[in-house]
Formats: C-alpha cells, sequence, structure tokens
C-alpha cells in the first residue's frame, strides 16, 4: 500500500504510520477542523479489488454500527469517509500501549490491577452484546490501555466484516477470522456466532492477563484452533498458585466449550466481576464471595459429567465426538487467520504442550510469578458511600439524547429571553428602510415526521420502513418537490442509537436541510 503520511484524506491530515494490521493501515492524523488527533484506519485497496462492493457496504455497515456504541471503554468511531479511492474510518486517538505490549514488557500484573482490566473490558462487551455486535477478535493487541489505567477495546464492528455471510468470495490471504490463541471453539468449526464466542475470547484473554501466558500453544494455526475444539485448557491455578480458586473457576466457566454451560453473556461477567471487586476493595477473602451465577454454572457442568459418566453408550459417544471433531477440523480448514499471531511473538517458539501433566504440575508449582502493578483502580476511584447500596452503571448511560435536548432547550430560552427582554424595556423597534423590512420564510417549506418507537421500528409518517432504502425512499415522496425541508424527528428513549444514525444518514441522503430531534416516550 502507497504510503499516506504528509497526504490529506477527506480533513484528515496524515501525520504517521501507527501500525499495519491485515484488512488496513493506522494513521495518526490532524482532524484540521477540529484541530485534534484522530486515528484514521485506511482499508487496504488490495481487499477492495479482490471482493468488489461486497467487502466496501460491509464496511460502512460495520462502521455505522460501531459508531453507535457510546461507550468510555470503548475506542469511538467518528466518521467514515472515502477519498481519491481510499476508503477510512476516523476514530478516537487513544495515547497509550495496547495491553500484549504491557504484558510482554512488565510481565503479569497484580490482582488488583488484573481485576481493574478485567472488569472494564468486560463492561465494553456487556455494552456491544446488548447492541446485538460480536467484536470476534478479543485479544490483548485490540485492547488499550492508557498512562492512568483506562481500557479502550479496539476494533468493535470492524471484526464483523470477516463472516462471510453474503456468500460472496471475500476471505483472501491475510484476512484476519480471529486469532487461533483467542478463537471460540464455534469460531474455530464455522458456526454462527453470537456474543458468547467474545465471552470465551474474554476467558482466554483474561487467563493470559492473570499468568502471562495463553492456555493453547503450537507450531501453526491450526495446531493452536483445533485445541479450543477438544483439548482442556491448563489449569489456571498450575499457572498462577497465587490466585484465588473462585478466580481462576471464573475463568475456565468463561472458556467452557459448550456455549450453554458458559458465561451466557459478558453481562453475567460483569456481574460477579463487580462482586469479586467489591469484596477485594473491602480486604474480603475472594473464596467467600457469593456467585450465584457461576455456582448455577458449575453446577449444570457437574450434572452434564455425571450424565455422560453414567449413560450407557459411552464408546457410541466417544465415536460420534470423533467424528464430530473430524468434521469440525475439516470445517476450520478453510479459515484464515491472523499470520502474526502466533509463534515466536508470544515467546512460544516450537515447544508446544507438554504430554506429562505430573511434570508439568511440578515445574508450574516452582514457577515464579512476578507480577507488576499497573495504574490502580484504587486510586482513581472515590471512596464508596453507597452504605451497601450497589453502585449505578453511570460509565453505560448513553447521554446523546440528554445532550440533543439540553441543547435544544437551551436555544429555546435564549430566543425567549430575548423577546422578554425586548418588551420589558419596551424598545421601539428600528424605524429606517432595512430594519423595517422584514424578511419572511421560505412558504415552500415540507415538514416531515419520522418516529423511531420503543421496538426499533423506524415509520416516516404513516409508513413503516423496515430498512435503510425504505428510510431514504419514503423521506424523498414525503419531501416532494421542495427546495426546502425539515424532519420532525421523535425518538423514543429506549430506542437504540444506530437506529436514530440510520435516520440522520437517510434525511440527508433524501435532501433535508434541518432535523429537530425530540426525545419522548412513544406508546
Amino acid at each position: 500500500m502507497a504510503d499516506l503520511v504528509d497526504r490529506k484524506l477527506g480533513e484528515f491530515q496524515m501525520k504517521r504510520l501507527l501500525g499495519s494490521g491485515g484488512m488496513a493501515d493506522v494513521y495518526l492524523a490532524e482532524q484540521v477542523s477540529l484541530q485534534r488527533n484522530v486515528a484514521v484506519k485506511v482499508m487496504k485497496p488490495a481487499l477492495i479489488a479482490a471482493s468488489g462492493e461486497t467487502m466496501l457496504a460491509r464496511f460502512k455497515q460495520e462502521a455505522m454500527m460501531a459508531a453507535g456504541l457510546n461507550h468510555p471503554n470503548i475506542v469511538q468511531v467518528y466518521t467514515i469517509g472515502e477519498d481519491d479511492d481510499f476508503h477510512y474510518i476516523a476514530q478516537e486517538f487513544v495515547q497509550g500501549k495496547d495491553l500484549s505490549t504491557i504484558l510482554k514488557s512488565k510481565r503479569v500484573p497484580d490482582l488488583g490491577s488484573c481485576l481493574h482490566l478485567m472488569r472494564q473490558v468486560t463492561s465494553a462487551l456487556k455494552a456491544s452484546g446488548q447492541a446485538g455486535i460480536v467484536h470476534r477478535d478479543i485479544k490483548p493487541e485490540n485492547i488499550l490501555v492508557t498512562k492512568k489505567g483506562e481500557v479502550k477495546v479496539a476494533d468493535f464492528g470492524l471484526a464483523q466484516l470477516h463472516d462471510n455471510s453474503d456468500g460472496g468470495n471475500i476471505t483472501r490471504e491475510g484476512m484476519t477470522l480471529g486469532t487461533p490463541h483467542y478463537m471460540s471453539p464455534e469460531q474455530v468449526s464455522g458456526k454462527e456466532l453470537d456474543p458468547r464466542s467474545d465471552v470465551y475470547s474474554l476467558g482466554v484473554t483474561c487467563y493470559q492477563i492473570l499468568c502471562g501466558s495463553t492456555p493453547f500453544k503450537g507450531t501453526s494455526p491450526m495446531a493452536i484452533a483445533v485445541q479450543h475444539l477438544n483439548t482442556t485448557p491448563p489449569p489456571l491455578k498450575e499457572q498462577n498458585p497465587e490466585l484465588p480458586d473462585v478466580v481462576c473457576r471464573m475463568v475456565h466457566r468463561m472458556m467452557a466449550k459448550r456455549r450453554s454451560l458458559r458465561y451466557q453473556s459478558a453481562s453475567d461477567v460483569y456481574s460477579d466481576l463487580k462482586a469479586l471487586i467489591s469484596a477485594f476493595k473491602q480486604g474480603r477473602d475472594l473464596n467467600h464471595v457469593n456467585l450465584p451465577i457461576l455456582d448455577k454454572l458449575d453446577a449444570a457442568a457437574e450434572r452434564e459429567k455425571a450424565k455422560a459418566e453414567g449413560g450407557s453408550a459411552a464408546a457410541g459417544t466417544a465415536e460420534s465426538s470423533k467424528a464430530d471433531t473430524k468434521s469440525s477440523v475439516k470445517n476450520a480448514s478453510s479459515f484464515t487467520v491472523d499470520p502474526i499471531g502466533y509463534g515466536d511473538e508470544f515467546g512460544y517458539g516450537d515447544s508446544g504442550r507438554k504430554k506429562d501433566t505430573k511434570k508439568k504440575a511440578k515445574a508450574a508449582a516452582g514457577t515464579s510469578i512476578v507480577t507488576v502493578t499497573l495504574p490502580s483502580w484504587l486510586e482513581e476511584e472515590d471512596e464508596d458511600f453507597s452504605l451497601g447500596r450497589d453502585e449505578p452503571d453511570f460509565e453505560e448511560m448513553d447521554l446523546t439524547p440528554m445532550v440533543d435536548v439540553t441543547f435544544l432547550l437551551l436555544i429555546f430560552f435564549m430566543i425567549t429571553a430575548s423577546f422578554n427582554l425586548q418588551k420589558k424595556i419596551d424598545a421601539d423597534p428600528p424605524k429606517s428602510d432595512e430594519a423595517a423590512t422584514t424578511v419572511s420564510p421560505p412558504e415552500d417549506i415540507a415538514s416531515v415526521e419520522a418516529t423511531i418507537y420503543p421496538d426499533n421500528t423506524i415509520w416516516v409518517n404513516d409508513v413503516e420502513c423496515p430498512s435503510y432504502d425504505a428510510v431514504v425512499s419514503a423521506l424523498k415522496n414525503e419531501r416532494s418537490s421542495s427546495e426546502s425541508a425539515e424532519l420532525l424527528l421523535r425518538i423514543d428513549p429506549d430506542s437504540l442509537h444506530e437506529r436514530r444514525i440510520v435516520v440522520a444518514d437517510a434525511a440527508a441522503q433524501a435532501g433535508f436541510d434541518k432535523i429537530n430531534p425530540k426525545i419522548e416516550e412513544i406508546n
């Protein structure tokens, strides 16, 4: 790809190359209009040439979804654009290092820092899961940590470009379906993914945070990926004997092979983590903390295990399992992976896994885990004055509707105040010809009403619009031939931010000059 340093794409002046991946190159750039630094991801032209409009359509669609994720632990997407055949996404520039670099240079964080990192990443996945987005590539390289210890998860939405559900041949060498060390079993075997896949990848990431290495190693991407299907990960407790048992249980439960025996959402993980962090701050023994969700999942796993062991057709089940594994491996052979996501980069080389578990346990017991303290959340958060009440999840609030309404109200009151002041001092209006000349608003202004309901359906006047194209078409029909048009947009506060972006973009496409949003409960 051509070097874009010192070039300008849209309103973004490229400064220097930050990094390069399978799909895009990332540049530090200045957004000239706002005089701020941003990170600009420029899609590689070779991918566009290979996939045509399919990749571009998904590129824009997923960027729109990512832009709707407004969360403090998610890298914010600002805009998408195209200039001189270069397609790019401008997003928040995070000053810090990715977690992989930190773990390599500083070894294993102390338990407090580990819980701090895990909580923030889980909070980001909780928000994405509730928005129906599966990241598909959760790993330390996509987790950025600032100097203050704040965590930002990158590449939301973009990771979904790797799915080839359109049936087109858009998967090419160098593209990433997932990094082998962190892929869920269903991801390896090519099954449909849901947020539980991110929970698995989060579990592998937490495993590495807590002990310094990933659970599976191998000499090739396939050798690593297949282990996610049929190999039990080494006990985390053996890798770091200083860890509380309950923390190890949580991580292994996130990495359950069967989705039904895994944490069902990042929200469930977050709930248990909050309880552990609260106990940690109070100096309590974490192994005595009551975690109902984890206990319920462990009990279900024990029942499944007992049922399998007590079955009379154990041999037949084994043969079936073996056949399923072969089938899964066959499916897995077609995936493409990050070529730098394994091997010597993580210090594994050709070592592989040892088969002698006794020697392995002995070696682990004699291993000294070097821990370091990252910027501590104990120093960042205020004392808890809630008197035992649960803390409100302020970090998950989308304040965009409040900002919209507050801004409109501010303008309204400013205008009202100006008229009241004019009336109070009883000032006569100027009598000059220019002042006496009143400017009447254009009569031919089309006013169209659009509504976003609590169930996220979009209506333009009395017409339901099930797709983006339908919204554009309905707005154009209602606008008619008027030169000027304004859109009255009624938004239910329970609707998704993504839907608001869709309507706003459709209105611009339909030629509307102004949008007047109004947040209200709509029945």
